[in-house]
This record gives C-alpha cells, sequence and structure tokens, in this order.
C-alpha cells in the first residue's frame, strides 16, 4: 500500500507535519481566488466568472510551500500537472455550455469529462514529447 502513494506522491504520515499557517495561507490564497472569481462573474457575467474558477484555488500557496519543502524542480512539476487540469477544465466548461440544452445532463457531464481527460492527458503527452525532443536535441 506504501508503495502505492509513494508512486503517486502521497504520503498520509506527511499530515503530522502540516502547520497551522501553512493551513492558513492556502485559506487566505483560495478565498482570495474565489473572490476574484466572484467579482469576475458580477462585473463580465457568469460564464467568465465560472472560467475563472477554473484555476485552483489553492495552487499559489501550495506551490509556496511545495517549493519551500521539496524544492524548485517539484513545484514546476505541479505547475505543469496544475496547468494541463486546468485546460481540460476550462474544455470541460465549455463542451457543458455547448451541450448541456441538447443532452441529459449525466450524459452532457460525462462527454465534458471524456473530452477534460483527452485534453488534459493530450496536453500531458504532447509536452512530454516536446521535452523528449528537446533533450535529445542538448536543448534541456
Amino acid at each position: 500500500m506504501s508503495r502505492v502513494h509513494d508512486s503517486m506522491g502521497a504520503n498520509p504520515r506527511k499530515l503530522k507535519n502540516v502547520h497551522a499557517g501553512d493551513l492558513a495561507q492556502r485559506f487566505v490564497f483560495g478565498a482570495t481566488v474565489s473572490l476574484m472569481a466572484g467579482i469576475v462573474g458580477l462585473l463580465a457575467g457568469a460564464r467568465a466568472g465560472g472560467l475563472f474558477l477554473a484555476f485552483p484555488a489553492i495552487l499559489p500557496a501550495a506551490l509556496t510551500m511545495i517549493e519551500k519543502n521539496e524544492g524548485r524542480r517539484q513545484a514546476v512539476q505541479d505547475v505543469r500537472g496544475a496547468f494541463f487540469g486546468a485546460v481540460g477544465l476550462v474544455v470541460f466548461a465549455l463542451v457543458c455550455d455547448l451541450v448541456i440544452l441538447r443532452l441529459p445532463v449525466g450524459v452532457t457531464v460525462l462527454l465534458a469529462l471524456v473530452c477534460w481527460t483527452v485534453a488534459a492527458l493530450g496536453l500531458y503527452l504532447a509536452a512530454e514529447l516536446l521535452r523528449g525532443r528537446a533533450r535529445r536535441d542538448g536543448r534541456t
């Protein structure tokens, strides 16, 4: 079981080491991002505000802590994953917007989920392919 957690980067035993200040920092970042999305929604409409909710609310705080505790390389890796996931979430929202009135809700959500997965994984695989080529060409 611990091998599975380690391969995914999760280690429940590390929860003991979480400090109240780190949790407060995540809360403040998350609340700020959610507030900004709400303001965008009020000023530019619900669609624009909804797209801003695709931004992972605690990402800035999490990346700060990851860089501090695990190093810049791990933080950069997490940024890449968050980027691919956020693009996938925008695709999810667009698919829902386009088909929600034409298909049953369950089918719409399932279709949007498939599109999210394909978009995020497709971007990830394309990025890995480009990184591999850059390494082979000596451009790191």
